[in-house]
């Protein structure tokens, strides 16, 4: 075979073995990762705060003093037509005086109302029984009184009740087992005083500061 023959020969096979070669696999592409979504932040609790228990007798006779139901300190008292229905206990007659005490009428059971010149001037409750006996709480059907007291409590009960700037004082028959502690609005121009014996409370009686400090009320 001529040397022209075998040169297109040997070119043939070199195009046939280059076809039959597998093509070199084309360079992976690598997908990006997913990225994840930010996670939202855990919400809070929000806890209220817890309210402070109020003791149920001052939730429910608050700390006023102007009013035993719509009778008012310092109002007129007398000429009105239900003012009739009250029972006064004789004091102007017998100490030909300006001041009587009432009972009955509006007033609840076991309260008593001081008039001084025809004026409302204090509202009271006194011991009914044995003023040694302690009552741990307020009789069923009693009337409701400031700051949630009541007769034969005990001096701590009664302090814990009250609010600040209460001044002792010794008791005018009683002392040294007796006192008084009183406190005073003095924006109000009211006053509460209690009568101590023994450790017990056995009077209660608020109004004007005036009439709070008669310590023997009309007599």
């Amino acid at each position: 075979m001529t040397g022209r023959l075998r040169i297109p020969v040997l070119l043939g096979l070199v195009a046939a073995l280059s076809a039959c070669a597998p093509s070199a696999p084309a360079p992976e592409t690598t997908a990006p990762a997913p990225v994840a979504a930010p996670q939202a932040a855990p919400e809070l609790a929000v806890v209220a705060p817890a309210a402070t228990p109020v003791p149920a007798a001052v939730a429910s006779t608050g700390t006023d003093l102007s009013q035993v139901g719509t009778l008012r300190i310092g109002a007129p008292f007398g000429k009105a037509p239900g003012d009739k229905a009250f029972v006064s206990a004789g004091m102007r007659e017998a100490m030909e005086g300006d001041c009587e005490y009432y009972d009955k009428g509006s007033l609840p059971d076991g309260m008593a109302m001081m008039v001084i010149a025809d004026r409302i001037a204090r509202f009271e409750v006194d011991v009914a029984g044995d003023p040694g006996v302690r009552v741990t709480a307020p009789p069923a059907g009693a009337a409701a009184l400031p700051y949630g007291l009541w007769v034969g409590m005990t001096v701590d009960e009664a302090k814990q009740r009250l609010p600040a700037g209460v001044v002792t004082s010794p008791h005018a028959y009683n002392s040294p087992n007796g006192e008084y502690l009183t406190w005073t609005d003095k924006a109000a121009k009211l006053a509460l005083r209690l009568e101590t014996l023994d450790g017990l409370i056995t009077s209660i009686y608020w109004g004007q500061p005036d009439a709070v400090e008669l310590i023997e009320g009309c007599a």
